[in-house]
């Protein structure tokens, strides 16, 4: 698990991210490199969190840079670049579901990262069973709009704060929390409803 950062690592993440920025200004193509080289993990994160169980979760990534490279000389610096990168992020994956109308979810029913599962953890019956609730969870969550849905992953699964949501979605806390309340009381009122997950998960989660 990775350690969670203080608001000063952030700070010095930051400073050494403008810097590669204007050092790519200037025409130096290493600092694209290394901002890959230090960001791909995170954008692989977000990405997977918005877009769900995929095969190809790295073209996203690839799309996301390819991406950054043609719009950093947009980035002004007036506010985190990872705020921005989380946004990029966003919209490419975005893009991806309304193209390939597919849709991810979550670690809520013991599933790691994405597809990544842990066959010693679980039998083969135990695996297809949380595939099978993965699979329903979708549906949930295909009902839901692009608003709400970027919310309450962000949220939910990627752990973001309701500042650094706002920010990165570009628009007010008061806004955030009546997305993420529309659509958590819309995906759990469903879950509850259809028996996907035990009472007491609901309980935690919400």
């Amino acid at each position: 698990m990775a350690a969670v950062q203080t608001q000063d690592d952030k700070v010095r993440e930051d400073i050494v991210d403008k810097r590669l920025i204007a050092s790519f200004a200037r025409g130096n193509s290493h600092a694209l490199s290394e901002l890959y080289r230090r960001h791909a993990r995170r954008v692989e994160s977000v990405a997977r969190h918005v877009v769900g169980p995929s095969d190809e979760i790295e073209d996203i990534v690839q799309d996301v840079f390819i991406e950054l490279q043609r719009a950093l000389h947009r980035f002004r610096g007036d506010s985190r670049f990872t705020t921005w990168l989380h946004r990029v992020t966003v919209n490419v994956s975005l893009q991806h579901l309304r193209k390939k109308k597919r849709k991810g979810w979550s670690r809520w029913v013991g599933l790691e990262e994405g597809s990544r599962y842990t066959p010693r953890a679980r039998s083969l019956e135990r695996q297809t069973e949380a595939r099978e609730t993965v699979r329903a969870i979708y549906a949930v969550l295909d009902t839901l709009s692009d608003k709400k849905r970027v919310v309450f992953t962000l949220y939910e699964l990627q752990g973001m704060s309701l500042q650094d949501i706002a920010q990165t979605v570009g628009t007010s806390v008061n806004t955030v929390k009546s997305r993420l309340f529309h659509a958590r009381r819309e995906v759990f009122t469903e879950i509850k409803r259809q028996g996907l997950l035990p009472t007491h998960m609901l309980q935690v989660i919400k």
